[in-house]
This record gives structure tokens, C-alpha cells and sequence, in this order.
């Protein structure tokens, strides 16, 4: 196949439901091959494949464990294999973890660590050089507002936010790195953001309201709202936008 043939590659992590699933769906038309991925629900990213080929796009389900240190390279891998590159990577793979210091062990803490960033790097460095020869090279690493808010009144996730400080200063790095490509690497640090029904819920029904009072636009965000600026981050109407952290948090905590 032609390079100008194939279809525009977009690998999507921890994509079987949340703000990964709005990501590929928004993603999701004619010309275009999406890599499903989750850890381990097969179910979910059947039903989000099945969501991005009913909109005209090629899709890709792979289960892997990013803690594994060959599985970030096996995706990209199996992304151009299927579909004859990779243009564009969206890491969103991570969950919370509120575990305090006296109570988090270390393995616990590796092994978010591993997920997060050591996922981001396996992946990066296996896509470098398809990134580099893409024609709307992209990276978008999915962060969170528990990075930049320490409070008395908030929870704390120290295994979470610190790994996924690492992700923002990774992707910062990878931005320097790829820009004389025209390759752009940004993260996005979502704020509280709906849980879909089925999902496991880190907060309970009075912490969300109570949090719901905070966010100056009084609703919580929806997947779909992260997903919106990934999809402008991902064209070529944001070519010119790089190394950035983007909030998408209603004002929370402005």
C-alpha cells in the first residue's frame, strides 16, 4: 500500500470505556485505522471497535498489561502492522490510586509507575520512527488535575499524581525531541470527570456532590469533553501547539 493510501494510524490506550472510548469514537471516520486497547475488557473495546467502524473507520482490538515491559512496543507494532504505520498515540491508560503514604507499598507503587510512565516510554520509543515519517504526527498523553491540586479538602492519590507528573514531564521532553519533525506532544490533565455506569467508582455519591459545588461551571466533566480536546489536538488546526498542559476542568480550582 502507498503511504498516501493507507489509513491515518491512531493507537488509544486503556480505551474500553471512559474517556478513552469518547477518544476513539471522536477520532473515529472514513481513512482511519484506531487500535483499541485495554488491560483486560475484551467486551468494552469490542463495543468501541464496533462504535468507530459503524462511522466509517478501521479498528484494532489488542489487550495487553503496559506494566510489561514488552507490551508498549508490542501495540505500536501491532498497529502498523494492521494498518501500515502510526500517525498519531493517545496514552490514557492509568487509574487512581488513594492510597497514603503508611498504607502504599512499594509494589503498589511500582507497578502504577510502571503502567503510567514506563508505559509512556515503551510506546514512545517504539513509535519514534513512524511518528517521525507521519504526515500529522501526534502524541497525546492523558494526565490528571490531581498533579497541580494539593488541598485540605480534596482527595490525594500520591502513587497516581506522581506518576502522572512523570507522564507531563516525559511529554514535555518528547515535544523537544520531535519538534524539528512537526511532530507535537501534548497532555491534557482532566478535572472530575463522569464515571460510566458499570465502572469502578473511586468517590462516593457525597464526595461527587461535594465536588460538584466546586467546579465554578456546576457540573461535572464528561468523557466526551476530554475527548473534544484531543480531537483538536490530534488536526491540523492545533499544528502549532506543542509541549503544552491543557486543563479540562470546568475552572476547577482556577
Amino acid at each position: 500500500m502507498a503511504e498516501s493510501e493507507r489509513l491515518l494510524a491512531v493507537l488509544v490506550t486503556g480505551s474500553g470505556s471512559g474517556i478513552g472510548a469518547a477518544i476513539c469514537r471522536r477520532l473515529a471516520r472514513p481513512g482511519v485505522g484506531i487500535l483499541v486497547h485495554a488491560l483486560s475488557n475484551e467486551a468494552g473495546c469490542r463495543r468501541v471497535a464496533a462504535e468507530v467502524e459503524e462511522a466509517g473507520g478501521h479498528a484494532l482490538v489488542v489487550l495487553g498489561d503496559l506494566s510489561r515491559p514488552d507490551t508498549g512496543a508490542m501495540l505500536v507494532e501491532r498497529a502498523v502492522a494492521a494498518f501500515g504505520g502510526l500517525d498519531q498515540l493517545i496514552a490514557n491508560a492509568g487509574f487512581p490510586d488513594r492510597a497514603p503514604f503508611g498504607k502504599l507499598a512499594r509494589e503498589r507503587l511500582d507497578y502504577v509507575f510502571d503502567v503510567v510512565t514506563g508505559g509512556f516510554f515503551e510506546m514512545t520509543t517504539a513509535a519514534l520512527p513512524y511518528l517521525r515519517k507521519a504526515t500529522c504526527g501526534r502524541v497525546v498523553a492523558i494526565s490528571t488535575h490531581n498533579v497541580h491540586v494539593y488541598r485540605t479538602d480534596y482527595p490525594w492519590y500520591p502513587a497516581s499524581a506522581t506518576a502522572k507528573a512523570g507522564l507531563e514531564a516525559m511529554s514535555k521532553t518528547l515535544a523537544m525531541q520531535l519538534a524539528p519533525s512537526n511532530v507535537t506532544v501534548n497532555v491534557i490533565a482532566p478535572g472530575l470527570i463522569e464515571k460510566e455506569a458499570g465502572t469502578e467508582q473511586f468517590l462516593s455519591p457525597e464526595e461527587w456532590q461535594g465536588f460538584r459545588e466546586k467546579v465554578p461551571l456546576g457540573r461535572i466533566g464528561t468523557p466526551d469533553d476530554v475527548a473534544g480536546v484531543v480531537q483538536f489536538l490530534c488536526s491540523r488546526a492545533a499544528d502549532y501547539i506543542t509541549g503544552q498542559v491543557i486543563h479540562v476542568n470546568g475552572g476547577l480550582f482556577m
